[in-house]
Formats: C-alpha cells, sequence, structure tokens
C-alpha cells in the first residue's frame, strides 16, 4: 500500500493522530488513511478534506454514474459497511485543508516519559518455538542426538564380550560421552522456560545544549533510574539509546502544492553508563551522545526542530522522548582563506577534484572537512568561472578525447559521449537499455551538454541552464520504453548487477 498522501501526513500531525498507510482512488484525485479511530478523506484537487468518526477505509471502488466513472470509498463502521460517492458531495461535506504557508507548521507533539518500559524485550537465550514446524524440528533433533548417545552405550557393551569385540570400544569411547552431553543439554533447553528480561527506565530526565547551532554538535544526556523489577520480571536498562534531530519544513511546489517535509539526522548510538548510590542500592544509568545537522540542508521560511530519542534503530519504534527545539539562527558562512584561480577551478571541475579544491579554499583538513560541512553559498563562492569557460577548457585540452567512445557500451546508470559517422551523442545506459538524450555534428556543443548533465558542480554554474538535456527515462523497460530513432535502436546488453543510483 502507498505511504498517506503529504495532505493527510499534515492533517494528522495538526490533529495529533497516528497515521496509517493510504489508500488512492484510481485517477488519485482522493486518498484516505486512518487516523486513530477515525478516516480521513482529502481531495488533492480542491485541497479539502473530510474526517468520518469511528471508522476505516478499506478500498476506493469507480462506480459509474450517467456514464462516467466515479471514486467512492468503502468505508468499515462498527455497525457495518457504508459506501460514499466522493464526487457527488457538495461542499458542506467538505473542510478545506489548513495550509501551513499560512497557518505555520503544526506543532510537534511532545513526549516526555518519566517511565518506560520496553513493549518488545530483547529475546533470551531459551528456545523460541512458535509453529507446529519448530516443535517438530525439535523433537527430531532430540531424537537424533539421544540415538547415537544409546549407540555410544551399546558399543561399548558390545566389547565387554571380548576378542573382536574389543574394536567397538574404538566407537563406544568417543561417541557415547559426546552424544551424552549433547542430548542432556538439548533436552534442558528444550524444557527450560525462561523469562524474558525488560528493559525499563524510571524518572526519566533529558538535557541537551541550548546552544543548538547547525554544523555543530548537540549534545544530550539521557538519565534515569532502574527499578529492580516490572511485574515479576526481572528489569534491565536498554543497552543504548539512539537519538534523531529532525527539521520538519515546507515544501512549495510550481503548481501551487505543498507539502511538509522532514530532515533527519541520526546519532551515533550512546551507550549505557551504570552507577550505583552509595548507601541506597539504587541503580542509575546514563546516556550520553551528539547529533550533528548538515549545513548543507536548505533553509527554510518555516521550520520546527526536535529531538526524539529512542532505545531501538527499527522504524516502528515509538520514541520515548519528544522535545521541540528552538529554531538555530541562520548559518554563517565559511571564511575563505585561499581563493582558487581561475585555471585551478576549471581543472577541479574537469578532473573531479572539486570537493578538494573547496576543502583546499575553506582550509579545512581532509579528515575532517565532508560535503555536508559546506553549504550551496560556500561552494557557489569558490568557483567563480561560467559554464561556458569550462566547455572552452574542455575543448582547449583535448579533455573531450578520453569520454569519447565509437560503440554502444552497457552499464548501470552511467552517461557517455558516443561518434556515430558525423554525429557525436550525449547516451544514457541502464543495465541494457541505451538512450540517446542530445545529438549534433558539433562536438563543442554535445561535450557542453555532456558535461552539464554528468557533473553537479558545472550544473549550478552560471549559463549551465541553457545547455541542459532532457533527463533520462525514468522506467528502463522494453515493454513501456520509449520509441526511438533507428539510429537508436540497438540490441540487448547485459549486465551483472542492478541499476544503481542516476548520476
Amino acid at each position: 500500500m502507498p505511504r498517506p498522501h503529504s495532505y493527510l501526513d499534515v492533517l494528522a500531525r495538526v490533529l495529533a493522530l497516528p497515521m496509517s498507510e493510504g489508500l488512492a482512488s484510481s485517477d488519485e484525485r482522493f486518498h484516505a488513511a486512518s487516523a486513530g479511530e477515525d478516516a480521513l478523506i482529502v481531495d488533492v484537487e480542491k485541497r479539502r478534506y473530510h474526517r468520518v468518526p469511528d471508522a476505516r477505509p478499506q478500498r476506493f471502488d469507480d462506480t459509474a454514474h450517467d456514464g462516467v466513472a466515479q471514486a467512492a470509498l468503502q468505508l468499515e463502521h462498527r455497525d457495518g459497511i457504508r459506501t460514499i460517492a466522493l464526487a457527488a458531495q457538495d461542499d458542506s461535506f467538505w473542510t478545506p485543508l489548513p495550509d501551513p504557508r499560512v497557518i505555520g507548521l503544526p506543532r510537534i507533539v511532545q513526549r516526555h516519559d518519566t517511565a518506560w518500559t520496553s513493549p518488545a524485550p530483547p529475546p533470551s537465550n531459551a528456545p523460541s518455538r512458535t509453529s507446529i514446524t519448530d516443535w517438530l524440528g525439535s523433537l527430531v533433533a532430540l531424537a537424533v542426538l539421544a540415538f547415537f548417545a544409546a549407540f555410544g552405550f551399546n558399543a561399548l557393551r558390545w566389547s565387554l564380550e571380548g576378542g573382536w569385540n574389543l574394536l567397538w570400544l574404538l566407537v563406544g569411547l568417543p561417541v557415547f560421552p559426546v552424544f551424552t552431553v549433547l542430548t542432556l543439554s538439548t533436552a534442558y533447553g528444550f524444557f527450560r522456560t525462561a523469562v524474558p528480561p525488560r528493559q525499563a527506565l524510571n524518572a526519566i530526565d533529558v538535557s541537551r545544549d541550548e546552544r543548538f547551532r547547525i554544523g555543530e554538535p548537540l549534545a544530550f544526556r539521557v538519565d534515569a533510574t532502574v527499578p529492580a523489577s516490572v511485574g515479576d520480571q526481572p528489569a534491565e536498562p536498554p543497552p543504548q539509546v539512539f537519538a534523531r534531530l529532525i527539521v520538519q519544513t515546507v515544501n512549495d511546489k510550481e503548481d501551487g502544492s505543498w507539502s511538509v517535509n522532514d530532515w533527519a539526522w541520526d546519532a551515533d548510538p550512546a551507550d549505557c553508563v551504570s552507577s550505583t548510590l552509595t548507601g541506597t542500592g539504587e541503580r542509575h544509568v546514563h546516556y550520553a551522545g551528539t547529533v550533528t545537522a548538515s549545513r548543507n540542508m536548505p533553509r527554510k521560511a518555516q521550520e520546527r526542530w526536535h529531538l526524539a530519542l529512542s532505545a531501538s534503530q527499527e522504524a516502528e519504534t515509538e520514541p520515548f522522548y519528544v522535545t521541540s527545539l528552538a529554531t538555530p539562527p541562520l548559518i554563517t558562512p565559511h571564511r575563505m582563506v585561499q581563493p582558487p584561480d581561475r585555471l585551478a577551478q576549471l581543472n577541479a571541475l574537469l578532473h573531479d577534484d572539486e570537493f578538494e579544491l573547496v576543502r583546499t579554499a575553506y582550509g579545512r583538513e581532509r579528515s575532517r572537512a565532508f560535503f555536508d560541512d559546506f553549504t550551496p553559498e560556500d561552494i557557489r563562492a569558490v568557483f567563480t568561472v561560467d559554464a561556458e569557460a569550462v566547455v572552452d577548457h574542455a575543448m582547449a585540452t583535448a579533455w573531450y578525447e578520453g569520454q569519447i567512445e565509437t560503440e554502444r557500451v552497457g552499464g548501470d546508470s552511467s552517461y557517455y559521449l558516443l561518434k556515430e559517422g558525423s554525429a557525436y551523442k550525449v547516451m544514457f545506459t541502464e543495465r541494457w537499455w541505451t538512450e540517446s538524450l542530445y545529438e549534433s555534428t558539433d562536438l563543442r556543443s554535445t561535450v557542453a551538454r555532456y558535461l552539464v548533465a554528468t557533473n553537479l558542480f558545472v550544473r549550478c554554474l552560471p549559463g549551465a541552464q541553457a545547455l541542459e538535456i532532457p533527463a533520462p527515462y525514468s522506467d528502463m523497460r522494453p515493454d513501456s520504453a520509449p520509441s526511438v530513432s533507428a539510429t537508436d535502436e540497438t540490441p540487448p546488453q547485459s549486465s551483472s548487477s542492478d541499476a544503481s543510483s542516476r548520476q
């Protein structure tokens, strides 16, 4: 099932309700999902919604009305099944969607648990059998071990008769004790039912650095006590705590629609450190760690930051602590200490040394500087040349000679230059499918398009937009590929690996 539409996601956040997987009508105008005990329906085209109390959406059906197919939603209520013809509903049925560009982003649902017990305790070393097959397999293994233990015992007994029967001693001496021990240990594990330890924390207190800055570590610390037991089961604290730094932003699209996006950064696991108060025997634990937001994230006019802590990296795990953070100040650009000259910029752009040039320009050490440490503004300040200058340098140094192929090649999500007769082409290959994206008899024009298509840094230079070519076809399947001319047809070429991400 598809993920809920972004409008449904915003509704759920505004209403502070948990959201399930979404359903969509055949024309994708209407979307629905369960939100808590209710059902939410949105009309994407007219940006409105309807909330049905105490219901769960089951499926969309297309019903014919005056010869026109209309979407109908089937809902499950406690008293039966109900079907709503959505297109036939008047304006009184709908409510305008809350637009975060007007009312602001939905509030973060904060959660500050003072006591927490894991709903899924870690498995113990006791065997876990959940089906009849598991039980039969354990019984067969136990029977086989018992058979060899009995065979070893009989071999020892046969050797007591003397003569040639003494040779049975060579079999019985190693077989009997080894398989007897294995049989006993397996039988002990078969009948033992160990109580799994529960992970538990009480009096949870979380502190974090209030001087939060993007690009700098946000320090956090979790302090808690551990009870002796939870019910009749021993309590054990989680061995690690996992932090996630999240920012909500509004993404405005060109068609006037919008969505609320989450950017997230995971911290390294914070290990448990135990301590005991002198004279009390009370168990205390604390976890300490840091998490850093990337400097290259786009800043938006509306942002909401929060920190979420959980005891597992599983996506379904509910955090036990969620708290809002103050919006950090705008990023201060790095100070350039060694501006590169024009030739250094051109050579870096042609030989994939762009990031090394950026690090050198800002005086950052290789071991301590990563791509996330630089904003798009930082990078644009380093490269002052335009796209045409890069193309001129590529032609003057004959850089293109090492890029041109004379036969079609296969690969995984890669571009290459191809010369066929008097024509030059920018080609894209996806496994065995090859597509021609641009063709010209002018070598310089083709090299310019190839550079812009394959190099992210060149694509951001002034003048690059005029050299862009259509993106490769998104689905490289032979039954749905776009039609090509006779000169572009090529037989399938084998590839040993699946497609990787496109450049």
